[in-house]
């Protein structure tokens, strides 16, 4: 049967018997330091990846060209029609 008795089990609670708590309590310790260093080497992968992905400097090389005053208002011009078309939707 799939939920038979077990002899660390307490039958009417199904918590741990004193016996299973003194069969467990040498490897506490040890079962601890390993989580916490699967915790740490996974949380490092994690942090050094975000870190690298989220690096800004993609076209950090490419020069960007001047632009004058008049190609500039011509773009102001075109995002505010833009802008107010949208919000005319």
């Amino acid at each position: 049967m799939v939920l038979e008795h077990s002899p660390y089990q307490d039958p009417r609670t199904w918590k741990m018997t004193p016996a299973m708590i003194r069969a467990r309590q040498p490897f506490v310790k040890k079962n601890l330091l390993g989580l916490s260093a699967l915790l740490l080497v996974t949380g490092g992968i994690y942090v050094y990846t975000y870190r690298f992905l989220n690096r800004d400097n993609d076209f950090a090389d490419v020069p960007i060209p001047p632009i004058d005053a008049a190609e500039l208002e011509k773009l102001k011009k075109e995002y505010e029609e833009h802008k107010q078309q949208t919000s005319n939707k």
